[in-house]
């Protein structure tokens, strides 16, 4: 597990009266002051829904031949190398789930309360201690063979086990350290190595349903929605800018378009299609155009992923050309086309998603997209409060949430975890395609094929991942000394592109002379900047909506060029850009 990522208060608390989540401070059923839940930050707790569950009892099934059946099944999504989460039920953390990339399976540690429960159902992974082993384990020692009564069948090393006195009552929990043969053979060495211990019990209660969470929270959910809904009033009136919604698809865009509908303002909605996105996702957009009335603009970026695939390789973590490419240039040419003014967006961002999304911020300006201003309604609220706002608004949601999904995106987004891009896989075969251009890129760049099943994510991989850093080429441009320098540019490139793009420059800064290209030398780092973006151009569209003279277009080849007769020469268009920034 990572270390704790506090981005804002954890407010996940339990009413033990009503045996429901609370995500204020009291019970609007009861009244009942709520108990705070121990959780791990950032605290990003979600409703369970059925292929969460299924998740879930596939292990449990598994390891301890029993399942879990309840209404109410949370998970909170806690930091680690990939996909975990604490199960919580009734207000207790009963085990973590996680996935272990390295066997490609999930993993179920138990917590006391979970062993309680599991221990009155498991036909597996049971150990039973002597009775003179009971008080050494209780004091945190682990449990040593000679203590070792019996042992369920098929037990191996690296097992959870429960651990229960002679009289069936579970007082420990732990990892195995040897098969069941070894603790029956066996008469020295560790047995289990004790993770928790303690005597108790733990009794679920009576189930609750989705009705009986909503009225819980009722009352905390209106607050929420008044004072949402009187910032995008209030942010409406101030700017003074046309007001649009950027759905995504998923839940925090749903939720932003719900308080929308509620303000009563006047907006647009518009739809990033990215090109890789997922089919059902396409489709849901259109339904709830359908749904509400509302016509859906549909910003297409065409085929503009695979076609930067050749320049810039795959995108990763740490290297995502892709958003820019795909998202943000075509906001801008959207933006640019629709609202010359500029643009007011609300959008579903969070502070609990990301320490960046936290220190940007309630309203703010992304500087890949100058002539957009973001606002985000939901700013301060958890997962949960989204969620239970949606279902109280009795909102259809994506099916992907269903299928075990946590966040809706690219079906290729190298920031999902390994497990999630299963997820998509179980049921996208489009997936294939990507499949097959990693294997033929690793093929090519001579990387092990391991690097396809999880190092590709980054650029620069962790340890655990794949030690395989994919250097990319690029063409390199190099300046000489003196008042006026040469350009040297070591690659392939089309110079007429290049010539076009210095119309930037002053005029008198730069000459050709018998295609070779000078510059004054106290221009070198713009012509640099200009070079660069001629030469790895992908068409994203990003620069154009930063001449206040609309000078930048793309050409037939969707490349951009620059009109010599409105230029200012203002170099506004040197802002971040793909092919230099990457």
């Amino acid at each position: 597990m990572g270390k704790p990522v506090y981005l804002g208060k954890l407010r996940l608390k339990w009413c033990d009266t009503c045996n429901v989540p609370l995500i204020g401070d009291k019970c609007s059923k009861c009244g009942s002051t709520g108990r705070k839940v121990s959780i791990t930050p950032p605290g990003e707790v979600r409703i369970g829904y059925e292929g969460d569950i299924e998740i879930l009892n596939n292990v449990l099934r598994r390891d301890f031949g029993c399942e879990i059946n309840r209404n109410v099944i949370l998970f909170n999504r806690v930091p680690h190398r990939d996909r975990m989460d604490e199960v919580i039920i009734a207000g207790k953390v009963i085990c973590t789930l996680r996935y272990d990339v390295q066997d490609r399976m999930y993993r179920v540690s138990l917590r006391m309360p979970g062993a309680y429960l599991l221990g009155k159902c498991a036909k597996k992974n049971v150990v039973v201690a002597d009775d003179g082993a009971i008080n050494p384990v209780l004091s945190g020692k682990n449990l040593m063979v000679p203590g070792v009564v019996s042992a369920s069948d098929g037990i191996f090393n690296g097992d959870e086990v429960i651990v229960k006195d002679r009289n069936g009552k579970v007082f420990a929990v732990g990892i195995a350290k040897m098969s069941t043969e070894e603790m029956r053979e066996f008469t020295r060495g560790v047995a289990v190595k004790i993770r928790h211990s303690g005597y108790g019990d733990f009794d679920p209660g009576q189930d609750s349903s989705i009705r009986d969470i909503i009225d819980a929270n009722i009352e905390h959910l209106k607050y929420i929605e008044r004072e949402a809904v009187n910032f995008i009033k209030s942010t409406h009136k101030k700017y003074a800018l046309p007001l649009a919604v950027s759905f995504s698809g998923g839940k925090d865009s749903l939720a932003t378009f719900l308080l929308a509908m509620e303000s009563g303002e006047n907006f647009r909605v518009f739809f990033l299609d990215t090109g890789i996105e997922l089919p059902e996702t396409v489709d849901y957009v259109g339904d709830i155009g359908k749904k509400y009335g509302i016509d859906v603009d549909v910003i297409s970026s065409g085929n503009a992923f695979w076609d930067s695939l050749d320049v810039f390789g795959p995108p990763a973590r740490d290297y995502r050309w892709c958003c820019k490419v795909t998202k943000l240039g075509p906001t801008t040419r959207y933006i640019l086309e629709k609202y010359p003014e500029g643009l007011l967006t609300l959008i579903g961002q969070r502070r609990y998603e990301s320490e960046e999304r936290m220190k940007k911020g309630r309203i703010w300006k992304n500087e890949w997209v100058p002539n957009q201003l973001s606002a985000s309604p939901i700013q301060n609220w958890t997962s949960l409060e989204v969620w239970l706002y949606i279902l109280w608004k009795n909102a259809p949601f994506n099916v992907w949430y269903r299928r075990g999904l946590t966040r809706i995106g690219c079906y290729l987004c190298p920031s999902s975890d390994i497990a999630d891009l299963e997820i998509v896989a179980k049921y996208y075969v489009g997936v294939g395609r990507w499949l097959s251009y990693l294997k033929r890129f690793a093929s090519e760049h001579d990387i092990p094929e391991e690097w396809v099943e999880s190092a590709w994510r980054w650029r620069h991989p962790p340890k655990w991942a794949g030690s395989w850093i994919v250097q990319r080429e690029f063409p390199r441009v190099e300046f000489g000394d003196g008042i006026w320098t040469e350009l040297n540019v070591r690659g392939e490139y089309d110079l007429k592109r290049v010539v076009n793009l210095l119309n930037a420059l002053p005029p008198g800064t730069w000459k050709v002379e018998n295609e070779h290209v000078f510059i004054r030398g106290q221009f070198k780092q713009e012509a640099n900047s200009l070079v660069v973006r001629a030469i790895g151009c992908v068409g994203c569209g990003v620069c154009l909506g930063r001449c206040p003279v609309n000078a930048l277009s793309l050409d037939e080849e969707n490349k951009v060029v620059i009109n010599e007769d409105k230029c200012v020469h203002c170099l506004d268009c040197l802002g971040p850009c793909p092919a230099e920034h990457f």
